[in-house]
């Protein structure tokens, strides 16, 4: 009885120490993939030998020197109303435009001109969801998209300064 005793400790001592060095060797293998991962990701890409070209689309405006004492020049838009993306959903809303010079705002005043930035404004809001345009992060990319779209449209003229919702309705 004492050998069968004697032999039952020797083959569960046996196992217990393998079951422990395989599992230190998966563990140790995961980490090292995790850490290995990690490092791969941190790793600057190389530079390739191609710089992306700026062409008219894509280059950004220059930043402007503003006349503190400068009265500015203003021209309201009123009375839009504009269907949107999503059916059944409407934007009634009124624009404050701030001009560069007084010719500016003669050249927009005109009825050629008048319409041509009508037909921006409608044409940009009509494509837009509800969703895109709710948030006032959303306001602001429709704002600045609205006043690169309309100095776009007079070229060399870059007409509009800034431009502000006076009245946003959407329903």
């Amino acid at each position: 009885m004492a050998d069968e005793e004697k032999e039952e400790k020797k083959s569960s001592g046996g196992l217990l120490p393998i079951i422990n060095t395989v599992l230190l060797v998966l563990v140790l293998g995961v980490g090292g993939f995790v850490a290995w991962t990690l490092l791969q990701n941190n790793q600057p890409t190389e530079a390739t030998d191609t710089a992306p070209t700026q062409t008219a689309e894509t280059k950004l405006p220059e930043a402007e020197v503003e006349d503190p004492d400068a009265v500015p020049i203003e021209m309201e838009i009123d009375g839009l109303t504009i269907n949107l993306a999503d059916n059944g959903r409407f934007l009634r809303t009124k624009i404050l435009l701030i001009l560069r010079t007084e010719e500016d705002k003669v050249r927009l005043s005109s009825t050629v001109g008048l319409a041509t930035v009508k037909d921006k404004i409608i044409t940009i809001i009509s494509g837009k969801k509800f969703d895109d345009i709710k948030t006032p992060a959303g306001k602001t990319a429709l704002k600045e998209e609205l006043v690169f779209r309309i100095n776009k449209g007079f070229p060399p003229y870059k007409p509009v300064k800034k431009m502000f919702f006076t009245d946003f309705v959407s329903q």
